[in-house]
């Protein structure tokens, strides 16, 4: 009786042990799957991000349009007019 518990207990111990092998293995590819898959989109996305840099400065013009003084103006003659 105690031989037969005691192989029922290997034998679950050895099967979890290659179901976690199993599982790990398949983790692993893919993670590496995921990788190639970043670096193909960094590797493309050098071109396109170089394309965008008119938008970038536009976007800078007008965040600086917003710190500046007439922002700030526009903001006062609105809140003039909109108070209740």
């Amino acid at each position: 009786m105690d031989s037969t518990l005691l192989t029922v207990c290997v034998v679950v111990v050895t099967l979890t042990f290659v179901v976690l092998v199993v599982q790990a293995v398949l983790t692993l590819q893919q993670l590496r799957h995921t990788a190639k898959a970043v670096e193909y989109l960094a590797l493309n996305a050098d071109g396109k991000l170089t394309a965008l840099d008119p938008v970038i400065g536009a976007v800078k013009s007008v965040s600086g349009a917003v710190s500046s003084g007439w922002f700030k103006i526009a903001q006062s003659v609105y809140g003039l007019f909109s108070r209740d």
